[in-house]
């Protein structure tokens, strides 16, 4: 078996999660991650959460194939990760504006491993699998559980992150809006616990800035798209080898724009059974949302679970 399963046993989990519509959830850990080209001493990955439904996705996860002529984006959960895809899929398609209304983010940049914690129609991976090449792919999976052909290949990579604390409210109403029935102050501690997916969040964001000789992969952050979007395009187009007149880069900072993002079908997922969201999934796009969102108790709990997390100096500006 290529992954290992701890059923968690959490006090604060075991007595939520038939109310807040989480007993499903598990703790897996990759036993086989000797190709991650990661610095850290000694490193090994921990478990990270998920569903049970994951067990019957092991072999499709691992030999999912990867392209040399793909395009990645890859996050943890609710860090911008789709206002990254909008951006990378125009910027590598030619500013193709029409195109990109036309057809679902979803379906032009499918969400590889979806099927691990959401069961739909088809498997997602089958879904990844059968698209045109050049493909655009979303994940949100961490290293050490990344295709085994992703380290050979080493495809063009987005990789963006943000703040803590505007991941904690973004990700409440994110679950609100699928399958989570509890408080907001329940899931901010079930966060910091480890207990939502794809966490641990913290070792999620270092150890992809801790891989060595990845120059395949761009950093960016949340904040500083929200904060000079121009610069972030820049580097993009470089990254991709494109070049957009500024008359063309305009049209795409408005397309990019929070209110043509929040406005546009295209962007704005359903449900995983097809029908509209009480909560749009664009929901505010702000750098500091949360300050008005969190009590002074719950952002102290992020602030000290940070410090905890991070002793490093250098490693805790990732999360400023």
């Amino acid at each position: 078996m290529s992954f290992e399963y701890t059923e968690i046993t959490d006090p604060l989990y075991v007595e939520n999660k038939e109310k807040t519509g989480e007993d499903d959830y598990i703790m897996v850990r990759a036993k086989q991650y000797s190709d991650v080209p990661i610095k850290i001493p000694n490193w090994a990955p921990k478990a990270h959460c998920y569903t049970t439904g994951f067990k019957q996705y092991e072999k499709d996860l691992l030999e999912a194939e990867v392209y040399p002529d793909d395009v990645w984006v890859i996050s943890y959960p609710k860090s911008g990760t789709t206002w990254a895809q909008e951006m990378v899929w125009l910027i590598c398609n030619n500013l193709n504006f029409e195109a990109a209304r036309a057809e679902s983010l979803r379906t032009r940049f499918p969400f590889l491993e979806v099927s691990v914690i959401h069961s739909g129609s088809m498997s997602s991976f089958e879904r990844v699998k059968n698209t045109a090449r050049p493909r655009f792919v979303k994940s949100h999976l961490p290293v050490s559980m990344l295709p085994k052909r992703y380290w050979a290949v080493k495809p063009k990579t987005i990789y963006i992150r943000r703040n803590p604390k505007s991941v904690a409210v973004s990700y409440f109403y994110h679950s609100q809006g699928i399958h989570y029935r509890g408080t907001i102050d329940t899931f901010v501690r079930s966060f910091t616990r480890e207990h939502q997916f794809y966490s641990p969040y913290h070792e999620h964001v270092i150890e992809y800035h801790e891989l060595r000789d990845c120059d395949n992969i761009l950093h960016l952050t949340f904040e500083e798209m929200k904060h000079c979007l121009p610069a972030v395009v820049e580097k993009v187009c470089q990254f991709f080898g494109k070049y957009y007149t500024p008359a063309e880069l305009e049209l795409l900072y408005q397309h990019l724009s929070f209110k043509s993002m929040r406005d546009n079908p295209a962007v704005n997922y359903t449900n995983p059974d097809g029908s509209q969201r009480e909560e749009q999934f664009i929901r505010k796009g702000e750098t500091e949302g949360w300050k008005r969102e969190l009590t002074s108790e719950q952002i102290e709990l992020l602030d000290q679970w940070t410090k905890e997390k991070v002793p490093n100096p250098e490693q805790r500006k990732l999360f400023e």
